[in-house]
């Protein structure tokens, strides 16, 4: 989407400080949400998460969303870091509270933009990990209705979120 940082932007219309108007202001060559009262900058930096690829016979687990955006698409579990949380902090806690499972010796895969839309939308900065070791009983919890292991050849249509397709790419290449 080619004009995302304008939607984001139009979300944001009072300066969180001091509650000016905001104003749009060329800063290091980027436009920027600026406070003309108080200088203060709306930096609009990308949202950390962090998800799990969990695989097992050359087969990945996705989960049916049940909240919004992409409510009924299937996801890769995973989802926000809280507030200065290590993303392999953030990756258990996750996957904990997505599936009841703890997972073990999380190997890096790779970074992937993304667009989340919901109110406001949001740009992500999402860490992908590959899972292999676990233990628990898989059960869906929090925002996931269900789960099912897909082969990584056959993966079904409607996975939400561009950056889920491009890391289940990369997943992929690396089952070969």
């Amino acid at each position: 989407m080619k004009n995302f940082r304008n939607i984001v932007q139009s979300s944001f219309r009072f300066c969180p400080l001091c509650g000016a108007r905001l104003k749009i202001n060329k800063i290091h060559g980027q436009s920027e949400l600026f406070c003309p009262k108080c200088n203060f900058v709306f930096w609009l930096n990308s949202k950390p998460t962090a998800s799990g690829l969990l695989v097992k016979n050359k087969k990945v687990l996705l989960v049916k969303r049940g909240i919004q955006p992409h409510k009924g698409w299937w996801d890769v579990p995973g989802g926000f870091l809280d507030f200065h949380e290590k993303p392999e902090i953030g990756l258990v806690r996750e996957l904990k509270e997505e599936l009841n499972i703890k997972v073990s010796n999380p190997k890096f895969l790779g970074i992937y933009l993304g667009k989340y839309f919901s109110n406001p939308p949001q740009s992500t900065f999402n860490l992908y990990y590959v899972v292999t070791k676990w233990t628990g009983e898989l059960r869906p919890a929090d925002d996931v209705v269900k789960y099912k292991w897909c082969s990584i050849n056959q993966l079904p249509k409607d996975i939400a979120f561009e950056n889920n397709r491009l890391a289940l790419k990369d997943l992929k290449k690396l089952l070969r």
